[in-house]
């Protein structure tokens, strides 16, 4: 994940058959071991040798551990399968929506809704009072997609090392929206949380009141 957005956009979920009555999701988990590589010999198919340029710390060779996912449906018949291999950088991992993000409920604040998302910084941060940085839509959303997305809050530090929380506000397109280069949208405020972009943002309700007061210089204002 590359910010909080990464955490609510750019997913898609397995589709059902038109005809589904009942569209629920069977998930399946299992670790397959010894799986052959391509190329090894089967069927006629000529034999690749394994070759690593750094061979003293290379951790795989003609076989491999593969993690599997079967999702299926019960009701239409609708199935997909999707494997992996596992290595030091992939694989399975158990966690939970209070690391996730993704899962916990909108928290209400200053007249918008704060989706909760997996932080750009995550080392550590469960335990934390505020584990999560945010995606920021307007009330009476009932999900996070691009078009109702107004604002992203994350967390950061200060001069003296102590916590600001960092604030992107109006989304859009064109030469005014600058901010959040490199992610799945773009902004036209931003606030770094010391004092450049607005005053200063010391609390997660103060950067939520700064996206409100920006949305509310829009000239299609008036629900923030």
């Amino acid at each position: 994940m590359r910010g909080p957005l990464d955490t609510y956009l750019g997913w898609e979920k397995p589709a059902h058959r038109r005809d589904c009555k009942r569209p629920a999701w069977d998930v399946s988990v299992r670790v397959v071991e010894g799986e052959y590589r391509r190329g090894h010999g089967f069927h006629g198919e000529p034999v690749v040798q394994h070759a690593c340029a750094d061979k003293e710390h290379c951790d795989h060779g003609a076989t491999y551990d593969a993690t599997v996912v079967r999702i299926v449906c019960l009701s239409c018949g609708a199935a997909q399968v999707v494997s992996g291999e596992q290595t030091r950088d992939t694989g399975e991992t158990i966690t939970s929506t209070q690391h996730l993000g993704y899962g916990l409920p909108p928290r209400k604040a200053r007249g918008l809704l704060l989706w909760p998302a997996e932080p750009w910084l995550n080392l550590g941060r469960a335990a934390e009072a505020e584990p999560h940085d945010f995606v920021v839509t307007r009330l009476g959303v009932k999900a996070v997609t691009k078009d109702v997305v107004v604002g992203q809050i994350t967390k950061g530090t200060g001069e003296r090392r102590g916590v600001v929380w960092t604030a992107l506000a109006v989304a859009g397109s064109g030469a005014r929206f600058e901010y959040g280069y490199g992610g799945p949208m773009r902004f036209q405020h931003a606030n770094d949380g010391r004092g450049r972009g607005g005053s200063p943002l010391r609390t997660v309700v103060a950067a939520a009141r700064w996206i409100g007061e920006r949305l509310a210089e829009q000239p299609e204002a008036g629900a923030a």
